[in-house]
């Protein structure tokens, strides 16, 4: 678990179901940012508005980390096999 120095949690996001909001913390925690959800229902499951939180002081660092352009599919797999766009391959060297 993460901790802070400011134990005060701050709403980021209010997703629509728990799921939703997994998902979101753990791409904030992927990019070390601390992250917890928060559910409100009376019956577990049939949970609404489900919120996702931050420390306070993390709450920047969140929104930037959410806006942030990820690389596509074939971006990353041109990058885990060294390959660049536009330059040629080893087939294509004289």
């Amino acid at each position: 678990m993460f901790t802070t120095r400011d134990d005060s949690w701050v709403v980021l996001q209010t997703c629509p179901d728990p799921l939703a909001a997994q998902v979101l913390a753990g791409r904030l925690q992927a990019d070390g940012i601390p992250a917890q959800v928060r559910t409100f229902g009376p019956i577990p499951g049939l949970e609404q508005n489900v919120e996702v939180q931050v420390p306070g002081p993390w709450l920047e660092r969140a929104r930037q980390s959410l806006q942030a352009e990820r690389p596509s599919e074939e971006e990353l797999t041109a990058l885990a096999l060294g390959s660049v766009a536009g330059a040629p391959g080893p087939d294509e060297t004289g």
